[in-house]
Order: C-alpha cells, then structure tokens, then sequence
C-alpha cells in the first residue's frame, strides 16, 4: 500500500489525534492554571511547539515513516504525560496539603477534568506507539504489534475486514478501559512498552480515584 506523506495524509492518518492534541493541551491548560501551576504556558507551549514541528515537516515525499517525525511525534506524547504528572502532584498538593486555594468542589471538578485528560494523554500514547505508529500501520510494516485487538485475531474475516486497522477511537477505547478497569479488557498489550504504558495509567488512574473519593467524603462530612 503506497502511502504520500503530505498534508492530506496527515489528515487522513493523523487528523483525529491532532483534534485530540489540542484538545489535551487547552485541559492541561486549564488544570494548571486552576490548580496555580507556575508557568501555565512553559510545557503546553513546548508540546503545542512539537505538534506544529510534525505537521510541518510531513512531506509527500516520503514512502516510510520518517524516524524525524516518529522523534517528534513521541516527544509531544512524553511532554504530555510529564504535564499530566506535574498537575497530579498538584492536585495531591491541594488535597492533602492544603496547598491550592481552591475551594473543595472545585478541586473536585479539577481531578475530574485531569482524569479525563490523562485518559486522552494515554489513548494518545497507544495510538502513537503501537506498531511504530500510524503511517506504519498503513504501510503495513513487518513491525510486531505492540497491542492486538479482536479483530486482528479473527482470520475468518466475520468480525472486520482482514486488513483492519485500529483507528484514534479504538485505542480511546482500550484508554477508558484501562482508567477503569485498571487492567486490559479485550485488548492486550504484547509488548514491553505497551504494557508499561498501561500499567503507569492504571496506576495514575487509580490515584486520582481515590483522592477524588477523599475529597468527595469530605465535602460530604462538611
């Protein structure tokens, strides 16, 4: 399958994680400001800066994924899970220290909305680097999969076409699931990666689930 690497293939291939991109880092944004993260701009600018950096440097040239991009494209991932790190301290600050002015509702919808965001920041992460990443994926790579899917274990073609692909939504999905069940449901992660990746968001997730139980059962004891 011949893939051309220009602005129309980033759409095609990428356009749905950039809308998410973006959409994560106005959440991160508005978590470090509303939890009084110092400088508000400092890491969202440097993972804004990445994203452009990718879409400009996609070219139709190309016939296999450029190692340049794959660099800057998993940069922008890590410099947004560091941001969803340094606002979780935060909101354990507040919490449990007392260090955020914000009154305790409002701490509350804070850790809901940062939870929600490291579910994205996550399906972001899997979708990035299962099998080298997208434009691998088209290309259809001899790289072993990091995560398989349902579909890609069924060879008689009655669940999905035998050359499905996981699109954004799919590893949304195995994010939610993973947030919640804290463990993989019908996805599994193959490799060492993709098993650190889930096991560092169930844990990320399971701590904002309980500090959001503590401050739920205060505000509920007054």
């Amino acid at each position: 399958m011949k893939i051309h690497f220009g602005l129309r293939a980033y759409g095609k291939l990428r356009g749905a994680a950039f809308v998410a991109t973006v959409i994560i880092i106005a959440g991160q944004v508005w978590i470090a400001n509303a939890l009084g993260l110092r400088p508000v701009w400092l890491l969202p600018a440097i993972s804004g800066a990445l994203l452009l950096i990718s879409v400009v440097i996609y070219r139709d040239e190309y016939r296999e994924p450029p190692r340049v991009l794959l660099h800057f494209a998993h940069a922008v991932v890590w410099v947004l899970v560091l941001s969803d790190l340094l606002c979780l301290i935060w909101l354990v600050l507040g919490i449990f220290f007392s260090h955020s002015q914000l009154p305790a509702g409002q701490l509350l919808i804070t850790g809901i909305a940062l939870w929600v965001v490291n579910v994205m920041v996550f399906a972001l992460a899997y979708w990035e680097f299962d099998k080298d990443g997208p434009e691998a994926r088209a290309l259809n790579t001899d790289a072993y999969p990091d995560f398989v899917f349902p579909q890609q274990t069924d060879s008689s073609g009655t669940l999905a076409p035998k050359d499905w692909q996981p699109g954004f939504a799919d590893y949304l999905y195995v994010s939610v699931t993973s947030a919640t069940a804290f463990s993989p449901t019908d996805t599994m992660p193959y490799t060492k990666t993709a098993k650190l990746l889930m096991a560092s968001e169930s844990i990320i997730s399971f701590f904002i689930f309980g500090m959001l139980v503590a401050r739920a059962i205060n505000i509920a004891a007054g």
